[in-house]
């Protein structure tokens, strides 16, 4: 999928200049932040809410359902992943997001035009867009240690050992990454929750195999896990890792990689279910996917409860149950193929009813 190939050709082209300019402009005003906003790093980070859960299980419904609580929640939004992860780019573009504000967005509808032609395709299987909340794992891309860039090189296993990350990295790169994590998360938090007022929300499947990890950097964290049969998440991932490796190259993907995201993924599920029921006992939250979709009343008022929202059956507005609907087209496993997966993963046999 990284052969010489015209579409290959242009993407590199067109994206790499564009991402090494991008990069070494976030990295020099990150740097800065040490000397104009030296005291970010007094930012407390108090019982942040992960929500963690295998690809295609309702994580994005449930993130975008608690963001809509934005007196309660605090979270990174595209836009600010992208193209501010510093202190001082965030003050800047919400200068100019006002200042567009004033003379009637001419600025948001030209980007919201580029952003549909970009990635048009991509809002039909996943709610995505710049100023929608997202997974902050993606800032990591700045450190060169994000998983997100193994889409661009899919068929390479420079990025392996990420994908098992508390199993596979060393201690040390894994302390490396999460204190850089953490200080994305106190530069957020110094401007959009000074005071601390707000729980930081998260929402990463990618997770998953970062579990313990997050457990020695947030002690007090708390965590949404949603269970969704693997019938559906498994054939799911596999076709929007596809459509995501399809943004990069004209090649199909071959039955190895969609082999090893399978692969992947249940080794995902191992480490997550052993990771929560050692680690994370009374902070752990377990959600069934379809009680969420289908707004289950006592489902709802569970989460509520757990998170203490007062407001515990209406955080989720009924004109925004649809969101979880996704044009994504796959088949489901085969009875056999389940079976197996099953026999791996024993403690998901009770969410395989539907």
């Amino acid at each position: 999928m990284r052969s010489f190939h015209f579409k290959r050709c242009i993407i590199v082209l067109f994206i790499l200049p564009i991402f090494l300019i991008t990069l070494i402009i976030n990295k020099l005003f990150l740097t800065l932040d040490y000397v104009v906003f030296p005291s970010f790093r007094n930012q407390k980070i108090k019982k942040p809410v992960f929500i963690i859960a295998a690809p295609r299980s309702g994580t994005t419904f449930l993130f975008h359902a608690l963001a809509q609580l934005n007196t309660r929640f605090t979270y990174f939004k595209l836009w600010e992943i992208i193209f501010a992860p510093s202190i001082i780019q965030k003050y800047f573009f919400l200068g100019l997001i006002r200042i567009d504000k004033l003379i009637g967005r001419p600025l948001s509808k030209f980007i919201l035009g580029i952003e549909n032609i970009l990635i048009g395709n991509l809002k039909k299987i996943h709610l995505i867009g710049l100023n929608l909340p997202e997974e902050d794992e993606a800032i990591l891309i700045w450190d060169l240690s994000s998983i997100y860039l193994n889409f661009f090189y899919p068929d390479s296993h420079f990025f392996d050992d990420y994908m098992e990350f508390d199993a596979k990295l060393s201690l040390g790169r894994r302390n490396r990454i999460m204190r850089s994590y953490h200080n994305y998360l106190k530069r957020h938090q110094y401007v959009f929750n000074f005071n601390g007022e707000k729980q930081f929300l998260s929402k990463n499947p990618i997770m998953m195999c970062k579990l313990e990890s997050i457990n020695n950097e947030f002690p007090s964290a708390m965590i949404l896990n949603i269970n969704r049969s693997p019938k559906y998440t498994i054939p799911s991932t596999i076709e929007l890792n596809n459509t995501l490796y399809g943004l990069f190259s004209s090649r199909k993907s071959s039955d190895y990689l969609n082999q090893r995201t399978k692969d992947i993924l249940i080794e995902w599920y191992k480490m997550s279910h052993e990771t929560i029921h050692s680690k994370f006992k009374e902070r752990c939250l377990t959600i069934d996917f379809n009680n969420l979709v289908s707004l289950n009343t006592k489902e709802l008022a569970s989460i509520s409860d757990f998170l203490d929202i007062n407001d515990s059956l209406h955080f989720i507005r009924k004109e925004n149950s649809k969101e979880h609907i996704s044009s994504n087209k796959y088949s489901p496993l085969s009875s056999e193929e389940l079976e197996a997966v099953l026999r791996e993963l024993p403690f998901l046999n009770k969410y395989n009813a539907s």
